[in-house]
């Protein structure tokens, strides 16, 4: 059995909707990370009290990019990477991209006290994270401005990620509706039967945003 452990709104998402879109049956367990005693007994499974946590045949798996991958191993059928090699170096890369840079200048504009101390320096770091952030926000609709998918013409992995970064946006307030093939890429995503099932689960903003289109 396929144990996945998330949060929202957490990065898990990618994860979770690689999951939801594979076929495969598994087990969705929400952990709560703002909750210390919660937190505390998560810990015991996950020292690093870190999401997404993929657990299978009693192996744990860390880390998004990796957990994507292994998922798509585990369900070819689902095409959740591309089957080009170059294509899927393609994919991984901005899987890694998203993990090792917009996903950080979110952070830095989300929580500045992991980057370094005092008031004056999170504020700082903050307003450089939220800079950062919108530039990551607009080349990913530099991306995605004439293709319906991050890979071009096919759904993958990436585009859950995507939508998480999206979501993010909003809930920091960005304009994120002046980005229109984002936002375009966001209602493609929320159409996805899979998504819609994921964002429900996780009780999800989006899912009122699906409801209305």
């Amino acid at each position: 059995m396929l144990e996945l452990y998330y949060f929202y709104p957490g990065c898990s998402l990618a994860a979770h909707i690689a999951l939801e879109e594979s076929g495969m049956p598994f087990l969705a367990v929400r952990v709560d990370l703002k909750d210390a005693a919660k937190n505390a007994e998560y810990k015991k499974i996950n020292p690093r009290g870190t999401v997404p946590l993929l657990i299978h045949n009693g192996v744990q798996l860390l880390e998004n990019v990796a957990i994507m991958t292994y998922i798509d191993a585990l369900a070819p059928a689902a095409k959740l990477l591309p089957a080009d090699p170059m294509e899927r170096a393609q994919c991984l890369a901005f899987l890694v991209w998203g993990a090792s840079t917009a996903h950080i200048n979110f952070r830095m504009s989300f929580r500045p006290e992991r980057f370094g101390a005092g008031p004056a320096l999170h504020e700082e770091m903050k307003a450089l994270g939220r800079t950062n952030y919108w530039a990551t926000l607009q080349t990913l609709n530099e991306r995605l401005t004439g293709q319906d998918w991050i890979m071009g013409k096919d759904f993958s992995v990436a585009d859950g990620y995507a939508l998480r970064f999206y979501d993010w946006g909003r809930i920091a307030k960005f304009p994120v509706e002046e980005l229109k093939a984002f936002t375009a890429h966001k209602d493609r995503m929320l159409a996805r039967p899979a998504v819609r099932r994921v964002l429900e689960r996780e009780a999800s903003p989006l899912i009122q945003l699906a409801a209305a289109q």
